[in-house]
């Protein structure tokens, strides 16, 4: 019995030791931070169709018909690399209020697709063919690094070697030594500066005309796109 107690306080001992030395341990928290404008390589556009009508039948095909040909015209100045894809498609009731009652009035389709650009010159003619031969709203038109991970990483890389530069200048004027590293926390993000631009093709039609259409859409730019990385990373010391 006085052999397991003993064996027990042993065991105490030797845990309160390491806990102690555990807790004496000296660490270093450094942080690093890289901010980088990078051109984006990728533009996609989202385009809708939208009509309304009594009868449903005719209305999914007036939107089939619009989309359709749309696609088609839009596709003969598509790279291989470049696509479009459907990304919506809802059937609405359309209801009045009268007397307390909701009524119905009518039927709303909408048919949605994107197209993928790599040649972001292209950007304001894709619009444009779109407007003009039926598409009622141009949605968005985002702006992006296609393989963002790739230049997450490197960025992230760039910011790891500078918090270590950082750790060891401050290691070295203290007198200590890093020894591995306790912990790390990386972040990266892409942010677009780029402003949305709405295109509804009834006000377009009410506030310009063909000509003052066009040059609208010739001043869409990319921009560009800030990509910044931070890191937190915390070493023990010896």
């Amino acid at each position: 019995m006085n052999k397991k107690f003993a064996l027990l306080a042993l065991f105490l001992a030797i845990m309160s030791l390491n806990v102690n030395t555990f807790a004496q341990e000296s660490t270093l928290t450094t942080d690093a931070q890289i901010n980088k404008e990078v051109s984006p390589d990728t533009a996609k556009i989202r385009f809708y169709v939208e009509n309304t009508g009594s009868n449903l039948e005719d209305i999914k095909q007036k939107n089939d018909k619009i989309v359709n040909d749309v696609i088609t015209k839009i596709k003969q100045n598509l790279n291989q690399n470049e696509s479009v894809k459907t990304i919506a498609f809802r059937v609405n009731n359309v209801y009045a209020n009268k007397d307390k009652s909701s009524i119905f009035q009518k039927f709303q389709v909408t048919n949605g697709f994107e197209v993928k650009l790599k040649d972001l010159n292209k950007v304001s003619e894709i619009i444009k063919i779109a407007l003009d031969n039926g598409v009622t709203m141009v949605d968005s038109v985002d702006f992006s690094i296609e393989d963002g991970e790739k230049e997450c990483n490197q960025l992230i890389t760039s910011a790891i070697n500078m918090a270590k530069n950082r750790a060891q200048v401050v290691a070295k004027a203290s007198g200590s030594e890093i020894l591995k590293v306790k912990n790390i926390n990386p972040y990266c993000s892409l942010t677009t500066n780029y402003v949305q631009p709405r295109f509804l093709n009834a006000s377009l039609e009410k506030a310009m005309d063909s000509s003052s259409m066009g040059s609208s859409i010739e001043t869409i730019h990319p921009g560009s796109i800030n990509a910044r990385a931070n890191v937190s990373m915390t070493y023990y010391l010896k």
